[in-house]
């Protein structure tokens, strides 16, 4: 099971580092400098940023009113919640541009 597990976890650090390309290379590409890029950016931005105070709204209330996380765990759901939402923001840019 530990094994799994650490497979599992290169597979999302590795789908991680792609959504970083994927979005670095839109950013500082040509695309993003026309109106229709900016346009994909904004939108990909606007679904993306008011998550993450929610996400850690969440993980604030499950930490006072359900259950007490250690700061090892914190860090790590913490991580998580920045990782998955630049996951989000690349997979929302590719679907945006194929669209527009």
């Amino acid at each position: 099971m530990d094994i799994f597990l650490a497979i599992l976890r290169i597979v999302y650090v590795i789908i991680f580092f792609i959504a970083v390309f994927i979005s670095l290379r839109f950013e500082m590409g040509e695309e993003y400098k026309d109106e229709r890029g900016k346009s994909i950016s904004n939108k990909s931005y606007g679904i993306v940023f008011p998550l993450m105070p929610l996400g850690w709204l969440l993980i604030e209330l499950y930490d006072r009113f359900v259950d007490h996380i250690d700061y090892g765990t914190y860090k790590t759901v913490i991580w998580f919640l920045i990782t998955g939402l630049m996951i989000l923001h690349a997979s929302i840019l590719t679907v945006l541009k194929r669209k527009y």
